[in-house]
């Protein structure tokens, strides 16, 4: 059946990049400007120093008044609080990545690193703050509310994940290593991930064009539309397909849960994202996750989040200029490129 599907789809991109040839190259142009300008920008700094963080042990020291509250109210061990925290702060490929280091260095078996990612995967504070609150709602203080909400929704997952069953994290040297070689891992770890999430995020981009080609997204429109969503109807698809495009929704006032709902999501772009990266680590119960994360970050939006005023929604509806250099971000995933390639020949 697998393998039936896949075939299909196949060939259906095909005969899509044949006859639409302009609209997929349109398409194309667009998500790469969208990594150019929004998901480096946002994404690449944190992960890098997540990553360092905790490859040097230094995590340990700067996180431990956080950690120590934190263990007492998850009860997990003060480690894993660290790569909870790192993975909630530096963006959606940043827990996957600490974790699937931790199952190559057998300090956590497949099992218990699967349950762990139900709860180290969120979307840092310079995406949904910088980009979702500034560019949606023109304010910062609405994207605060919102990264709340999602982070609180991690909180409530991890407990959950605790209720089952106790996390075996093998112990490990606690030595710090502040080495170069250790800087070098660590944005290559950063690279590779960068590299995967642009790539991704140009395919989806073909992806939601040929679903929009297919009549694919007035459908999910009238259903949505059906459930009360509506001005935001037609922006839910797309976002779940890509979820960098929580960025187009509209200010109404039910626009700071659906964002949070979306964000906590992840969407299906992110997901395979996570699956490239996550070498042996078992997905099924991170992606049923998934739903009662959104619904929660949803609730809580809606609770934290003031009314929208008429000025603050005629500001946010208005097109949003963006100082950005796209120019250092490729130069960036140039950089990116050459750091795997050297790494990969040396190896």
């Amino acid at each position: 059946m697998k393998k039936f599907l896949a075939a299909a789809l196949a060939a259906f991109f095909a005969v899509f990049l044949l006859v639409c040839p302009k609209t997929a190259s349109g398409a194309v142009s667009e998500g790469i400007s969208v990594c150019l300008e929004v998901v480096v920008p946002s994404l690449f700094a944190f992960s890098a120093v997540s990553v360092y963080l905790q490859k040097s042990g230094l995590y340990r020291i700067i996180l431990k008044p956080f950690t120590f509250v934190l263990s007492r109210i998850l009860r997990f061990d003060e480690e894993i609080c660290g790569i909870f925290l790192l993975a909630n702060i530096g963006g959606y490929p940043v827990g996957i990545t600490l974790i699937t280091a931790l199952v190559k260095d057998g300090r956590i078996a497949e099992n218990d690193a699967s349950r762990l990612l139900c709860c180290c995967f969120g979307s840092g504070p310079s995406f949904v703050i910088g980009i979702v609150g500034v560019r949606v709602f023109g304010s910062a203080a609405f994207g605060a509310a919102i990264y709340a909400a999602c982070f609180l929704s991690s909180v409530i997952i991890a407990l959950f994940v605790r209720s089952h069953g106790e996390i075996v994290l093998k112990p490990a040297s606690q030595k710090l290593s502040l080495t170069s070689r250790t800087f070098v891992d660590s944005v290559n770890a950063a690279a590779k991930a960068m590299l995967s999430v642009s790539v991704m995020v140009a395919a989806f981009s073909v992806v939601a064009a040929a679903a929009r080609e297919i009549g694919l997204n007035s459908i999910a429109e009238n259903v949505f539309s059906s459930l009360n969503f509506g001005e935001n109807s037609s922006r839910i698809l797309p976002a779940i397909l890509d979820v960098t495009r929580v960025r187009d929704v509209l200010p109404t006032q039910a626009a700071p849960a659906l964002s949070a709902g979306l964000l906590s999501f992840g969407g299906i772009c992110v997901f395979l994202q996570i699956s490239a990266l996550s070498s042996k680590i078992p997905l099924a119960q991170f992606l049923i996750s998934r739903l009662p994360a959104a619904a929660v970050a949803a609730l809580l939006a809606a609770l934290f989040s003031l009314p929208l005023s008429p000025d603050i929604q005629a500001l946010a509806a208005m097109p949003s200029v963006f100082p950005s250099n796209v120019g250092l971000s490729l130069c960036t995933l140039a950089m990116c490129a050459i750091l795997l390639a050297d790494n990969r020949s040396r190896n």
